[in-house]
């Protein structure tokens, strides 16, 4: 990816660095975590939906058709979720960060007393 400017100025302190890694959580992984989620909810609902079309629709190309989407959409409830599990542990390191960036900001404070 190619970009012609920066997304966040130079840290320049540990306040500024705990600021940042507090903002990818509530900007960023919140958000897709959360789009993320409805649109499995929306594949689980194709797969229900069109396997109770298929069992109540006869005709065997709308069941080829079906059979095809519904293949696809827990194909993609997979990868989705997947995403999600991803999401979740660079969260985790997210907050790890946050979490010695303060301790680092109290050791050092501490000791400038």
């Amino acid at each position: 990816m190619s970009r012609t400017s920066r997304v966040i100025r130079d840290i320049q302190t540990l306040d500024q660095a705990i600021k940042v890694e507090q903002d990818v959580e509530s900007g960023y992984y919140s958000v897709i975590h959360e789009n993320v989620s409805y649109w499995i909810a929306v594949e689980e609902d194709v797969i229900e939906s069109y396997s109770k079309l298929m069992e109540t629709s006869p005709g065997t190309e709308l069941m080829k058709t079906l059979t095809e989407i519904v293949e696809d959409s827990k194909k993609h409830r997979g990868m989705l979720s997947h995403i999600s599990s991803t999401l979740d542990l660079i969260v985790a390191d997210e907050r790890k960060h946050e979490k010695m960036l303060a301790e680092l900001k109290t050791t050092l404070e501490k000791s400038q007393r």
